[in-house]
């Protein structure tokens, strides 16, 4: 029997979806899905070349499965984390992203847009990027969304989302379990799984999920990823990186980084 927590989310989750079908959204969508496309195409490219690389090669010579742990420590070093927030704390503009670890698009978005923000602003302390967790897919997404910000208690939340876009399925196809969460947190850097297993179970994760789904919602977002710069106030003004050009959205982004600047 659903929880009221639960129950809310649910009713919530069902009056997003009946707009977003009503919503006169369908470019967002398909500028969304032409990015997974591309991701896709260079994906399928870099497999190509991975293979026939492997192909002239040793055993001795294959990669090593910590490839995917180096680039996220190396794109993450030297930046603070405080809860799902990146960057200085003190920064006068904060970037939110509201997310769902198991979206395609977000992964999308991970790989070939952020990195660069993250790269620019973020470090140098122009702004600070706040990752929330809208687990709009499904149970699976519940489960990662409180797996993660259960790593954020042990100050590795950052690690945990990139790695489990790292090794994203299909969403809803059951593969977010115990055990497939619980070698991301490993991968991710979480010392004490015990603790994060304890976190990741305490009843206060429900409520941090349906504030989020509120926020959200309010905001008129149907979909992600979604981004907003967070005004001194806490009120949001939405960011329309929706192009199919990846490079047009770290620039969307970054500008509407800049122009926050100027209004503080």
């Amino acid at each position: 029997m659903a929880t009221g927590p639960q129950q809310k989310r649910k009713e919530l989750r069902e009056k997003r979806l009946k707009a977003e079908a009503a919503a006169k959204g369908g470019d967002r969508r398909q500028n969304l899905m032409k990015i997974i496309g591309i991701s896709a195409f260079v994906a399928i490219v870099a497999v190509v070349g991975i293979v026939i690389a492997l192909s002239g090669s040793s055993d001795d010579d294959s990669p090593s499965s910590s490839g995917t742990k180096s680039s996220v420590t190396e794109q993450l070093a030297g930046i603070p984390q405080n809860g799902t927030v990146l960057g200085d704390p003190k920064a006068k503009v904060t970037l939110v992203e509201f997310g769902d670890l198991q979206c395609p698009v977000c992964k999308s978005y991970a790989e070939d847009v952020l990195p660069d923000v993250i790269a620019g602003p973020i470090k140098n302390g122009d702004a600070n990027f706040d990752f929330q967790q809208w687990a709009i897919l499904g149970e699976d997404s519940t489960l990662a969304a409180k797996a993660a910000l259960a790593a954020a208690e042990q100050g590795v939340y950052w690690e945990f989302v990139e790695t489990f876009y790292a090794d994203q399925g299909i969403e809803n196809t059951g593969y977010v379990t115990d055990e497939f969460l619980t070698g991301i947190a490993e991968k991710a850097g979480v010392k004490d799984i015990d603790k994060w297993n304890a976190d990741r179970e305490a009843p206060g994760m429900e409520t941090k999920l349906l504030a989020v789904d509120d926020e959200a919602s309010q905001q008129g977002f149907t979909g992600t990823p979604s981004f907003a710069i967070r005004g001194a106030d806490g009120k949001l003004t939405t960011i329309e990186a929706t192009s199919a050009d990846p490079a047009e959205n770290v620039q969307t982004i970054k500008d509407a980084i800049t122009k926050a600047q100027g209004q503080k």
